[in-house]
């Protein structure tokens, strides 16, 4: 390691302005924004200004030599803020910050109000438990590329969302009539950021990758809510309608058995973005209290809406906002949305909410993979946690790779 090696010192944000710092050494460095060099010079700070609310960038600082080669080399990715008035969910606002040197990863995330403190895992396996929002791997290997996981919980009083007192209480009270669940776990809103990154051997290396194949990739992405179960009990005990049939599975982006599911693709083209989408129902049947069969409907899908919201070009954003009902009884939609964003650069970022019931997995596939990779992926915790005085569940995953 040089002496003096650069490190990252100072990242602060807002929501059109990235100021940050590195260690000073007295030499020459190179800041390159994207693929812009936008600084060159022996000062060891830059601020800057007039960026895009809410997206990603990333910074290469190179240490340069007398000659202006490059004798050493850090990559941070980090993001502008995004406040606006009517937020819901607390992980559209902050900005997650990603530092890669020779010697560590460093993680760093917005403050959430009310976590006290967040689980840290590395390709499913917990590896630190943090009181800040900060996060120090010293023991990544060069050569490997990970998934962290981010993972914190507080209570629904200290949420965003509308009547959280009222839900609060409705939600503890919840918690102690089902036997399946505490008051503390109705209560709890759960918040999960997941991070894949690249290895330093390959984002840190002298010459940049070429990124031809990265220009205008075709995106595939796939959501689907799904019963596990093969039969349910009504809530209802007078109804006639006593079960109802489930999808009877696990999670598989391929199984034809589910309640929703949302395909869409997303090319990027010189020409502009192409988005094409399909959206279906599974069909509800009832059965009654022999489990024989009763009736059958599909639900409307017209509370399925996608939309392209915004395009530059460097990045398309998509919104996906989801409720259906069962067509058979009266009970709560399966309510969830996203915000999507795709970088022509291959980065995506992708912010969702949804209720802590049913089944919800969610995948995406570039064009040149055969297989769907799994980006998210949450357990029905029953049905009931379906009701809207019910903490929901926060999760955000972005790439930098």
């Amino acid at each position: 390691m040089l002496p003096n090696s650069i490190e990252i010192e100072l990242v602060q944000q807002s929501d059109t302005v990235i100021d940050f710092t590195w260690t000073y050494t007295g030499d020459t460095c190179r800041v390159t924004r994207d693929e812009e060099v936008i600084y060159t010079g022996t000062q060891n700070s830059l601020k800057d200004e007039n960026l895009q609310r809410g997206e990603l960038y990333t910074y290469t600082i190179e240490r340069l030599d007398a000659e202006e080669k490059t004798i050493e080399k850090i990559k941070m990715q980090t993001g502008t803020e995004n406040h606006v008035d009517d937020f819901v969910n607390r992980l559209q606002q902050i900005a997650i910050t990603t530092i890669l040197s020779r010697s560590k990863i460093v993680l760093a995330w917005g403050a959430i109000e009310g976590i006290e403190e967040f689980e840290i895992y590395r390709d499913g396996e917990l590896i630190a438990t943090v009181a800040k929002n900060q996060f120090t791997d010293r023991n990544a290997e060069p050569d490997q590329t990970y998934t962290y996981w981010i993972r914190g919980k507080r209570p629904l009083e200290r949420s965003e969302e509308s009547f959280k007192a009222e839900k609060s209480v409705v939600a503890r009270i919840f918690g102690l009539l089902n036997v399946n669940s505490s008051p503390e776990q109705a209560a709890e809103e759960e918040f999960w950021i997941t991070k894949k990154v690249g290895s330093c051997d390959q984002m840190l290396t002298e010459e940049e990758q070429p990124k031809t194949e990265l220009q205008y990739p075709i995106w595939h992405f796939r959501y689907t809510t799904f019963l596990p179960q093969e039969y349910l009990p009504s809530p209802n005990p007078l109804s006639p309608n006593r079960y109802f049939a489930g999808d009877g599975r696990g999670f598989d982006p391929e199984s034809k058995h589910y309640r929703t599911q949302v395909n869409f693709s997303l090319e990027m083209t010189e020409g502009g973005a192409v988005l094409e989408y399909e959206k279906d129902v599974g069909t509800s049947i009832a059965y009654d209290w022999r489990k024989k069969f009763r009736k059958a409907d599909v639900a409307s899908s017209e509370g399925i809406v996608l939309e392209k919201v915004k395009e530059d070009p460097h990045k398309v954003s998509i919104s996906l906002k989801h409720s259906v009902g069962n067509p058979l009884t009266t009970s709560p939609n399966i309510d969830y949305g996203i915000s999507a964003t795709f970088y022509r650069t291959g980065y995506y970022d992708i912010i969702g909410i949804h209720d802590q019931a049913p089944n919800h997995e969610v995948y995406i596939r570039k064009s040149q993979d055969d297989d769907w990779e799994q980006i998210h992926e949450a357990e029905s915790k029953g049905l009931a946690w379906m009701s809207e005085a019910i903490a929901s569940q926060y999760w955000r995953i972005s790439t930098f790779e």
